[in-house]
């Protein structure tokens, strides 16, 4: 069922509404599937306590909004129960369906959280890239599945708050923080976990009384694109792409001399890892036939696992060799710039922890209301006055770099850009996950190293991104308006001085932002 497909849920009891509701019908409605259609609105409540652990606008079409994360707790070894507020701070009355919390991504994929409910905030691991979703029930028609509140039909009044919750998966005991992601609003980062209970609210489900479905722990991917090496970090995974064309000559296999630096530094990750198996997997591009790519791609991958083995110093690893041919490419082969790409040897093998202590936490956290610590204006002539904003730039102990800007409208026509941000094969080199629209295509540059940092994305094709295409996302701006979005990466230490590029169609460049500092 598609994931923007209206639906509805029973009203009183079961009706996942934070606060007491109003207007349920005594005899209420049937929709189609024999479930109760309601009406419910939010109450009023007390000025947010002193351990409120963040507040951020959402960037909902219908008005203006914040969600203040107000408590996250391990209320079992096995669940960690979330509670948020929502603010109606405009003048008109929202529906909660359009605030966008439900979850982005491909509809087709398996699982995917209720379309009117909250089952769009999860929980990051930076440290394991892990996104831990709110829990299922195990059985039960796909719009009563979620351990979260529901959206259908609640309206949020003008000065009026909505309180929410969410059950999760706990994350391993030595997780103590995590990053808490909205598919509308910025990050809320370094959020500490409690424990002990919690005050129930009121639509408030017992996990330990319902029968649950797997835990959904979505793997989260980095990507960080070089030019001489790539690495894509995927959960506990990392993959090193080295190219073929700086390991070996033409049609060749023995390593030339530049290469013995760059698989140096692979072994030296390999150590760092307590992996005992490594693959090694030679790819070439389309030019030539099987016959020719398939032996040449295999003894390739071979000569790197050999000169892997004498460099690496930790004893116990072997190594799996394959070599694919063509039939694997992950950029186009029609131009010379993707078919260089498909030539390459990845190397993958379990990726080490990051240490906080040896992880460098850097940069500006983004506060609610924060102005702009630099930007720049959109160049294309199609949307002159544009304009692109930076108010937060920060990486944590484990690397996870948020970037959270503003866009802003100071022209004098409507514009739509909810399409235009996200990443395209013409302005980024490859195409984007199966995901609807999203601020995907921005992009984070170390120009002193060469490397082209992607916002993160998780199985289902979701970006840890702001999604523009969610039920109610802001996705089109009146002259004077502007609207706050936001993006996840995977930096290094090593990385200090950063250039932003937000594309627009086919320009990769709209607005270039440079000279920011996060170390």
């Amino acid at each position: 069922m598609s994931q923007y497909t209206v639906r509805t849920m029973l009203c009183g009891a079961a009706l996942a509404v934070a606060l007491a509701v109003s207007g349920c019908q005594s005899e209420p409605a049937k929709d189609g599937l024999g479930r109760s259609e309601s009406t419910a609105t939010a109450t009023a409540t007390a000025t947010p306590p002193e351990t409120s652990l963040g507040v951020v606008p959402l960037a909902v079409a219908s008005g203006q909004a914040t969600i203040e994360v107000r408590a996250l707790s391990r209320t079992t070894d096995a669940v960690v129960t979330a509670q948020f507020r929502v603010a109606n701070t405009g003048q008109s009355p929202i529906k909660a369906i359009d605030l966008g919390l439900s979850e982005p991504g491909d509809v087709t994929h398996p699982g995917i959280g209720d379309s009117l409910a909250v089952s769009g905030i999860g929980l990051l691991d930076g440290g394991g890239n892990a996104l831990y979703l709110p829990l299922h029930k195990a059985e039960g028609i796909p719009a009563e599945i979620c351990l979260c509140s529901t959206t259908v039909r609640v309206v949020v009044e003008a000065g009026q708050t909505l309180d929410l919750y969410a059950h999760y998966p706990a994350p391993p005991p030595e997780v103590d923080r995590v990053t808490v992601v909205m598919p509308t609003a910025p990050p809320v980062a370094d959020v500490p976990i409690g424990s002990g209970p919690l005050a129930a609210l009121p639509d408030q489900r017992d996990p330990a009384a319902t029968s649950l479905a797997p835990p959904r722990i979505l793997n989260a991917t980095s990507v960080a694109e070089g030019v001489d090496t790539s690495v894509n970090d995927e959960g506990g995974d990392r993959t090193v792409r080295l190219a073929s064309d700086v390991l070996f000559a033409i049609d060749r296999a023995d390593l030339s001399p530049r290469a013995d630096a760059l698989l140096q530094q692979v072994a030296g990750q390999i150590d760092a890892s307590d992996d005992s198996t490594v693959a090694v997997d030679g790819h070439a591009d389309s030019t030539g036939t099987d016959a020719i790519n398939d032996p040449l791609s295999q003894r390739r991958a071979q000569t790197v696992a050999d000169r892997l083995t004498a460099l690496v110093t930790r004893p116990g690893v072997t190594y799996q060799v394959k070599g694919h041919g063509s039939r694997s490419p992950i950029f186009s082969n029609d131009t010379a710039e993707g078919r260089r790409k498909n030539r390459r040897v990845t190397v993958t093998f379990s990726r080490a922890k990051p240490k906080p202590a040896q992880t460098t936490v850097a940069g500006t956290p983004y506060r609610f209301g924060a102005g702009a610590q630099a930007g720049a204006d959109f160049t294309p002539a199609d949307v002159k006055g544009l304009r692109a904003e930076v108010n937060g730039l920060h990486r944590d102990s484990t690397g996870l770099t948020s970037l959270v800007w503003t866009l802003r409208n100071d022209g004098q026509t409507r514009i739509a850009f909810g399409a235009e941000l996200e990443k395209e094969y013409f302005t980024h080199g490859s195409w984007r996950p199966r995901r609807g629209w999203a601020a995907g295509g921005v992009m984070l540059v170390d120009p002193a190293a060469h490397i082209r940092y992607e916002p993160m994305y998780v199985a289902s094709g979701a970006c840890l991104c702001s999604a523009t295409s969610a039920n109610g996302a802001n996705d089109t701006l009146e002259p004077g308006e502007s609207v706050v979005l936001w993006e996840l990466y995977k930096t290094t230490p090593e990385t200090r001085t950063v250039e932003i590029q937000v594309p627009w169609k086919s320009d990769a460049k709209a607005a270039h932002v440079t000279g920011l500092s996060i170390g």
